[in-house]
């Protein structure tokens, strides 16, 4: 979702095919200050340069050349140095707007080499989309589901427990025999870990937190 003045950067890997970039972008729509960055393997194989100045001329086409698109081919042969090198311009990015990260198109050693260098930095705000081979399911999700949290036994008590009521209130957590205090600091972390949505007095859980149970 893009909020009002929010710079979205779409990164993806590109292929043979540039119909996933596409996508993306009709489904994202483009502002002015977006930014459009192409991941690409060094040397990589004539469709894909086609593929890219495809992209570029359709960009150019319907945003009268407002919106900036940039193509960075990487050694993928080289794992190590080719996720330092994506490392390092995502990081630039990250500090420029939101990064939507498309893992639909090109070699899965570069979509695996993208992951892990956003991985890396921590990206809290990132998503990550991507497609089946067919376009019939697209999935994005905050890539903070990515990464580890820490869960107590309590935490873990709290969540099955809202996934089974489908909402609770504080008052619905006495049964465990924990202080009100100590449950009102845990509904309150795992809120702000985005783990529960609080609606009024009523906590429910996110699909984050579905994916911790």
């Amino acid at each position: 979702m893009k909020l009002a003045g929010e710079i979205v950067i779409i990164v993806a890997s590109l292929g043979f095919e540039e119909k996933f970039l596409l996508r993306t972008i009709m489904r994202r729509g483009l502002r002015e200050d977006d930014k459009i960055v192409v991941f690409m393997p060094e040397g990589g194989d004539a469709r894909g340069e086609t593929a890219f100045q495809n992209v570029k001329e359709i960009i150019q086409k319907i945003t009268d050349g407002k919106v900036e698109i940039s193509k960075h081919q990487v050694d993928i042969r080289n794992f190590y140095a080719a996720a330092s090198s994506i490392r390092r311009l995502l990081k630039q990015l990250s500090f420029e707007g939101k990064l939507v990260i498309n893992l639909s198109g090109g070699q899965r050693l570069l979509i695996f080499e993208i992951l892990a260098a956003a991985l890396s930095l921590g990206l809290r705000d990132a998503e990550i989309e991507i497609e089946t081979e067919d376009s019939s399911i697209v999935v994005t999700t905050p890539i903070r589901v990515l990464y580890p949290i820490e869960l107590d036994h309590l935490d873990q008590q709290i969540l099955r427990m809202v996934a089974e009521r489908g909402t609770i209130r504080l008052k619905d957590l006495e049964g465990l025999g924990v202080p009100k205090a100590t449950l009102w600091r845990k509904l309150n972390k795992l809120t702000q870990q985005g783990l529960l949505e609080k609606s009024n007095d009523k906590y429910l859980i996110s699909d984050m937190g579905r994916t911790r149970i």
